[in-house]
């Protein structure tokens, strides 16, 4: 009988083995009977329109296998987009409070929520997630952007510069630029009270971290003039053209103001003339038709500015041209005709929008440093062609 037992013992462990690991593949294949079972009927949820039963059907299948994260990021996604900002951020929110997710998920999780809570308007919690993710390697950089974003539109200019060694150290050209024109509101918020001092260390700043910053030298020429420093003054308007020539053509008058002042008219119109020689601006060539009239006579400066218009042509030339013609001692029939085309030019350009922006095309009449549409920075600049420079 002992021997018999000794004899069953390796069957019955064998046995014991063969049942065990039957078993496990039994649970293995139940477990993902209930995921697939769960998939579908989110699915089948989201087919008959009943989303909100989709989203906890699919978070529920979640819980059970964490291949399908990236599943839920898109669908957060698509939610987001559609507008559907609550059921994005019933996703994410559950995403956030998985302990098990791996951490460059769960730092995408609260990447995506706080782009949630910005676009729902709750500035403070989109603040608070992205500060969290200062330190990461992977988002630290979007969520610097990002919280730069909330600070622009909440007019939080101090709280932007105290993150200015961050900034630096990304050394990002765009969060660059931004912060410089953080600098410049303060700036102009100064410079409203005449605070020359405070004024000209806050520009000094702004183009110390974007040397291209034309905002900054503007602002700059504009203390100046006030204190009557025209030669720094100058200065700056000139920078600002080789900072950026399309905006040049809005600092032309000013600029001229500031040399007349100085007695050195020779001076600006040396350098209005190479402005238009190289930019055929129309603003460029108007300034300039004025000193050749004066040096040389009214048909010099007629013969200039039709072989401009050869060139180049402009309406905004074109109207000046038709003023050329314009003589206040005629007024024969020629004359009279003359007036009407003028009237009819003028009233043209009085409907087409003087400024257009470098990023999204929004069309203004009136200049604006952030553009109200995208919202970047210092990209509102005059139009060019045949409407405008």
């Amino acid at each position: 009988m002992i021997e018999l037992l000794f004899l069953l013992l390796p069957v019955a462990m064998a046995y014991g083995w063969f049942m065990g690991r039957n078993s496990i593949k039994q649970n293995q294949q139940t477990a993902k009977q209930d995921l697939s079972i769960k998939y579908s009927t989110g699915l089948n949820y989201l087919l008959s329109n009943q989303q909100d039963k989709a989203i906890d059907s699919l978070l529920d299948a979640l819980k059970v296998e964490d291949d399908s994260v990236e599943a839920h990021f898109a669908m957060a996604n698509l939610f987001r987009k559609r507008g559907e900002l609550d059921r994005a951020l019933k996703v994410h929110e559950h995403l956030v409070r998985l302990n098990h997710l791996p951490t460059k998920d769960k730092q995408q999780a609260v990447f995506e929520l706080g782009k949630d809570f910005l676009s729902a308007g709750l500035y403070d919690r989109a603040e608070t997630m992205f500060i969290k993710l200062l330190k990461s390697k992977d988002y630290g950089l979007k969520s610097l952007t990002y919280l730069l974003k909330i600070f622009q539109s909440t007019k939080d200019w101090q709280q932007g510069i105290d993150r200015q060694k961050l900034i630096v150290k990304y050394n990002d050209k765009r969060s660059l630029h931004t912060l410089a024109n953080f600098y410049c509101e303060l700036a102009t918020t100064a410079f409203e009270k005449d605070q020359f001092i405070e004024v000209i260390e806050l520009l000094d700043q702004a183009l110390l971290l974007d040397p291209n910053s034309c905002r900054a030298n503007w602002l700059m020429a504009k203390i100046y003039e006030n204190h009557q420093q025209c030669e720094l003054a100058a200065k700056c308007y000139q920078a600002i053209y080789h900072q950026d020539n399309e905006f040049f053509p809005d600092v032309i008058e000013p600029m001229l103001a500031c040399y007349t002042r100085l007695d050195a008219l020779d001076e600006f119109y040396a350098f209005i003339k190479k402005v238009y020689d190289e930019t055929a601006s129309s603003s460029a060539l108007i300034c300039y038709l004025a000193h050749v009239e004066q040096k040389h006579g009214k048909k010099k400066a007629l013969d200039f500015i039709l072989s401009a218009l050869k060139r180049r042509p402009t309406i905004r030339g074109f109207e000046h041209f038709v003023n050329m013609q314009m003589s206040p001692s005629d007024v024969d029939v020629s004359n009279t005709s003359l007036d009407l085309i003028k009237e009819l030019i003028s009233e043209y350009l009085k409907v087409k929008h003087r400024y257009s922006c470098r990023t999204c095309g929004f069309d203004s009449s009136t200049h604006y440093w952030s553009c109200p549409s995208c919202h970047e920075w210092e990209q509102l600049k005059p139009v060019r062609g045949l409407e405008g420079e």
